[in-house]
C-alpha cells in the first residue's frame, strides 16, 4: 500500500578509485529505505554525477553538475582514498567543491577516508600529497571517519546514516509534517 513520505537527496562525492564504496553507499541507503521508510515517513535516494547527471553543454562540467544534482542535495557523503579528483576553477576537485558547498548551506556532511593498502606503484603521488593535505584541513573543521576495508566501511556508515537520521534537525519532523499534509 502506499504512504506519503517526504524524499532527501543524498548527494554522493568521490573521485573515480572510490567506485565499490559508492556501491556501498547506495546498498546502505536501499537497505535503510527497507526497513525504516515507511514508518519514519522519509525516504533516501542516493545520487551522483554518474546516474543522475544529462548532457549539458553551455557552462563547465563542475557547474553544470552542481545545478542539475547538488543544489537539490539535502545530506552529502564524501569518500577518498588515494585521489582527490580532477580540480575545478576554485577547489582541489569536483568533490571538494560539492563538499564545501553543502557545507555552506549548513546541511550534513559525512566524510569517510579508506585506510586500504595500495600498490604504491599505481598511486599518483600528486593525488595522494592533495588528498592528504584536504584530509588534515578537515581535522580543524568537523570530524571524518577512516575505515579499514569494505566491510568496515559499511558497518560504519549504516550506524552514523542511523544517527544522522535520528539527530540532525533537517530530519526531525517528518513524521508530523507528512501528517499535515496528508490532512
Amino acid at each position: 500500500m502506499s504512504y506519503n513520505s517526504t524524499v532527501y537527496n543524498v548527494m554522493i562525492a568521490s573521485p573515480g578509485d572510490v567506485a565499490s564504496e559508492r556501491a556501498i553507499i547506495r546498498e546502505v541507503i536501499y537497505e535503510w529505505n527497507v526497513v525504516h521508510s515507511e514508518s519514519r515517513k522519509i525516504v533516501l535516494l542516493p545520487v551522483g554525477w554518474e546516474t543522475h547527471s544529462s548532457p549539458e553543454m553551455g557552462n563547465k562540467p563542475q557547474e553544470i553538475i552542481n545545478d542539475q544534482i547538488l543544489n537539490k542535495c539535502d545530506l552529502l557523503v564524501g569518500v577518498f582514498w588515494t585521489r582527490i579528483g580532477t580540480a575545478t576553477d576554485k577547489y582541489l576537485s569536483g568533490s571538494v567543491e560539492e563538499i564545501e558547498k553543502i557545507i555552506e548551506t549548513e546541511n550534513p556532511v559525512m566524510i569517510y577516508f579508506s585506510g586500504q593498502p595500495v600498490v604504491m606503484e599505481s598511486v599518483d603521488l600528486i593525488q595522494y600529497k592533495t588528498l592528504s593535505e584536504f584530509k588534515k584541513s578537515c581535522q580543524s573543521r568537523g570530524l571524518y571517519e577512516e575505515y579499514l576495508n569494505h566491510s568496515d566501511f559499511k558497518e560504519k556508515f549504516y550506524r552514523h546514516l542511523q544517527i544522522k537520521l535520528n539527530e540532525h534537525q533537517l530530519f526531525q519532523n517528518v513524521e508530523v509534517e507528512a501528517t499535515k499534509k496528508k490532512l
